[in-house]
């Protein structure tokens, strides 16, 4: 049976992983995907609509510039959730292969639920992209150590701080960190946010 949590998981397993075919058993046919981009460092198309577009776009295309990607969710799934989860925050780390730069973006998602047989699948998916910074790497080996540091996909506050924090004081190189600690992410209203 497919929940909302599981759901989740294999949403960030099919995008991290480039797995499209993945998509089709999570959205349904119909499922629309909007994106809003609030910062200029990366750029997806603002309306997607059909589980064969976003597989398109959210694992194919991206695929194509992206590498050793990995979606953190920063809250857990609300207890007693239906049809909608408003808002989920989210970080991303990830390789841009394309420039040979890592790629770090923080922003939330919104999710919305239709039942299928005992379980569900998403119908609509919006992702708001807050910040996306890049610094130079060449061979890829800051974007495994900043994941080296970080559990896998759910993370909780403590963790990103735990891990962040010391980096960005220790090495000023990694001081761009500090703005995806915690403190700067939304907090949903009604709780979502995971405790730190």
């Amino acid at each position: 049976m497919l929940t909302h949590k599981s759901l989740l998981e294999a949403y960030v397993h099919a995008k991290d992983k480039g797995s499209p075919g993945l998509i089709h058993d999570i959205f349904a046919p119909n499922a629309m995907l909007t994106i809003a981009v609030c910062d200029d460092g990366i750029s997806f198309p603002p309306l997607v609509v059909g589980s064969e577009g976003i597989a398109q776009t959210l694992v194919t295309d991206f695929g194509r510039q992206f590498s050793q990607c990995r979606t953190y969710y920063l809250a857990d799934v609300p207890a007693g959730a239906s049809t909608q989860i408003d808002h989920l925050p989210w970080l991303v780390i990830m390789r841009d292969k394309v420039q040979a730069k890592l790629r770090i973006g923080r922003g939330s998602y919104r999710w919305s639920f239709v039942p299928e047989g005992e379980g569900w699948r998403i119908s609509e998916m919006h992702i708001r992209i807050d910040r996306m910074d890049s610094l130079p790497d060449r061979a890829g080996g800051l974007v495994t150590t900043l994941q080296s540091f970080l559990p896998y996909p759910w993370l909780r506050l403590a963790a990103l701080d735990e891990a962040l924090a010391p980096l960005a004081r220790c090495n000023p190189a990694l001081g761009f960190v500090t703005e995806f600690l915690s403190e700067k992410f939304e907090r949903p209203e009604q709780g979502v946010f995971a405790p730190a």
